[in-house]
Parts: structure tokens; sequence; C-alpha cells
């Protein structure tokens, strides 16, 4: 019996892998409506692949996304209890208006980790190759 940790966990409304040990990627599939059940699975599954690890989370949202109001009005984060030992969460919007819906969330539900909100997964990505500053010793 195997103990190794799954690298995949796919949910009703993504995908999330576990792509590094520095990187866990999150792709919300087309077609299916986010509700916010499904964020928690999706919460849950990003825990689970993370399992502790200090590793940084690109999310990528299809140009079309569809959404329940009520998705908007919760802190996900919060609620599923965090997503371990995530940094940085690097959002790729893939429109203008998924950039701007994605920009009101985060103002409303900040998280306690740099958080950037790109057009594209490229410029996702290259943000997420920036070295992270040394803690101070204090």
């Amino acid at each position: 019996m195997s103990n190794e940790q799954p690298r995949i966990i796919e949910t009703g409304s993504a995908m999330v892998e576990l792509v590094s040990d520095e990187l866990v990627e999150v792709r919300f599939k087309p077609e299916v409506k986010l509700d916010v059940e499904g964020m928690g699975a999706i919460v849950a599954a990003k825990r689970d692949l993370i399992a502790d690890r200090q590793v940084d989370v690109l999310a990528i949202l299809p140009p079309e996304l569809d959404f329940e109001l009520n998705v908007l009005s919760m802190d996900h984060h919060a609620l599923g209890g965090g997503c371990g030992g995530a940094q940085r969460l690097a959002l790729a919007a893939q429109s203008a208006f998924n950039l701007r819906i994605t920009d009101i969330y985060f103002r409303y539900h900040p998280r306690e980790h740099a958080t950037r909100i790109f057009l594209t997964e490229e410029d996702a990505r290259k943000w997420l190759t920036t070295k992270l500053p040394e803690p101070s010793a204090s």
C-alpha cells in the first residue's frame, strides 16, 4: 500500500495539480457554473495537495467564467480552513470581466499572502518566477 500523495485532484469545478514542490495549479473548468460548494471542494483539494509545503498557487480561469453571485460574498479561503503552506497566489483572469470581478472579490476578501491578478497566464507565471524576499532577521 502506497502512502504517496496525489499529484492531481479533479473536482466538479477544477483540476488541481501539484506540478512541482513549489507550485500548485488550479485550472477552472470551462462551461461549469462555479458555486459555493465547488469553491469549497477546490480549497480542500489545494489543502490536500499542499500538505503544509511552502508553495505558490496559480489559478487559471476560463475566459467566460460562469458563477453564482453568492460565490463573491464568501471568503472561501477562510471558510475552507486555508490552504496550509500556500504562499503567493497568481490568478490568470483571461478576460477583462474576470479581471474586474476577481479584483473586487479580493478587495473584500484579502489574503494574508501576496495575491496578484493578471490578464494572461504568461504574466501570472512570470510573476511567480520572481524570488520572494528573504525574511528579515529580527
